[in-house]
Formats: C-alpha cells, structure tokens, sequence
C-alpha cells in the first residue's frame, strides 16, 4: 500500500510540474527589447497552437520597429524541463517564433517566455487561453 501511495505521489508531481502547453494560446504580447533602448510592444498579435503529437501552428500578423511581419505556418516542438523550442521543417520558414524558449512563468492559463535572437535582442512573449 505504501509503495502504491508513493509512486502515485511521484507520478502526480512529476506531472503537475510539466506546463500543461497542448491547447491553442493567444499571443497577448510580444516584446522586443534591444541594448540601443529601441523597444518595442505588439498587443494581440494572434494565436499558437501545440498540438499531443508534438507539432503546431501560428496565426500571427505584428509590427516591429515599423516592419509588418505575417506568420501563419506549422512547426514542430520539443518541450524540455524549462523550456519549448519550436523549429519548421522548412528552412525558408524565417519565423521570429522558431527558436528556444525558456518559461519565465507557467500558470495554467498564462505563461510568459524570453528568448533572444543571438544578438542584443531579447523577446518576451505572453500567452493565454
């Protein structure tokens, strides 16, 4: 009995610390925050969607630094402890989003992550369901 009542405590907190990320989330935000102090905030930029086997869409349209970017393409992921990252399968696919992530802050309707473009560029995205 007391082997049982461990491994479903074990099993428990193992799973109530992975996000819960398999949903379609809302793109509350996205930042963008240089050395140079020229940052910039979209609002409601669309949505993403992480589907159970492991892949995923983007509807976004947003604006950064007077440029206007559209994304809506399908992409693969791999969630880590901490982090998610998000590849295409097409190298011509460009997307701002396909990087790594790490998880600044995981609720289950909201989360909020920073990643950076490998220059002096950081992004912070916020999502809800």
């Amino acid at each position: 009995m007391k082997t049982k009542l461990l491994l479903l405590l074990v099993s428990v907190s193992l799973f109530s610390c992975a996000p819960n990320l398999v949903n379609q989330w809302n793109i509350d935000k996205y930042e963008v925050i240089n050395s140079k102090g020229q940052n910039t905030t979209s609002q409601n930029i669309g949505t993403i969607e992480f589907k159970k086997n492991g892949t995923g869409s983007k509807n976004i349209n947003y604006n950064v630094f007077q440029n206007d970017f559209k994304d809506e393409s399908g992409f693969n992921y791999e969630m880590k402890e901490g982090y998610v990252i998000i590849k295409s399968g097409d190298k011509k696919d460009k997307s701002a989003l396909n990087k790594t992530w790490i998880i600044v802050s995981d609720k289950s309707k909201k989360q909020v992550w920073k990643s950076t473009d490998g220059t002096d560029n950081v992004q912070i995205l916020e999502l809800s369901r």
